[in-house]
């Protein structure tokens, strides 16, 4: 809701920092200024259904001692799916590209052994259309790992909220639902944290 003379929410346009809830109001890419999440916010209560037809509150993974990465997407991006597809079956397709690390390995293993929660969030499908049940249900025939939930933002509420400038957007939460890392595209902080690459920061 941004219809609030004072304090604004997430998502929201705002002039200066004080306009904000999270004090942080930060010009977007394409013009205009909202209030933007950053390390320390909460995420979203987000209910959306997954590859298996069900109804999943996000908020199902918390409370688990441990870090969820939430990947967030388009069926009709090739960086995504080729993600996806090393997630799935070990396809190393996403190792070619220059930002990627070795250490980056662990973290599939990891996601498999079910030491992290990793959650992919779709937004549209493959022609650009809102994501629905049978976007996510694709997704998962194409890139089946039982160890990933596939959810569909359905009404774009979080694309809403991120902002994203690029796919696939990788942040972390900490098992209070709280953002560890935020970015509005790739995925670089997020995995060099989930690699061990780098500490986790200390939130405030």
């Amino acid at each position: 809701d941004c219809s609030s003379k004072d304090t604004k929410n997430i998502s929201c346009e705002c002039q200066e920092d004080t306009d904000c809830m999270n004090n942080n109001c930060q010009r977007g890419l394409k013009g205009g200024s909202y209030c933007t999440p950053q390390p320390g916010d909460t995420f979203p209560h987000f209910i959306a259904v997954d590859q298996y037809g069900e109804s999943v509150d996000i908020y199902d993974f918390s409370m688990q001692g441990k870090i969820i990465a939430l990947e967030f997407g388009a069926a009709w991006c090739s960086p995504c799916q080729h993600l996806s597809s090393w997630l799935s079956n070990g396809d190393d397709a996403v190792t070619k590209n220059p930002w990627w690390r070795e250490e980056y390995q662990i973290i599939r293993e990891r996601v498999n052994k079910g030491e992290i929660i990793f959650i992919t969030i779709l937004f549209q499908n493959e022609i650009r259309e809102n994501a629905s049940y049978s976007t996510v249900m694709d997704w998962h025939d194409k890139y089946p790992n039982a160890k990933i939930p596939i959810l569909a933002d359905e009404y774009a509420d979080i694309h809403q909220w991120i902002k994203p400038t690029g796919y696939p957007c990788v942040n972390l939460l900490d098992e209070h639902m709280k953002l560890i890392t935020f970015t509005g595209r790739g995925l670089t902080q997020a995995f060099n944290i989930l690699s061990g690459l780098e500490s986790i920061p200390i939130l405030d």
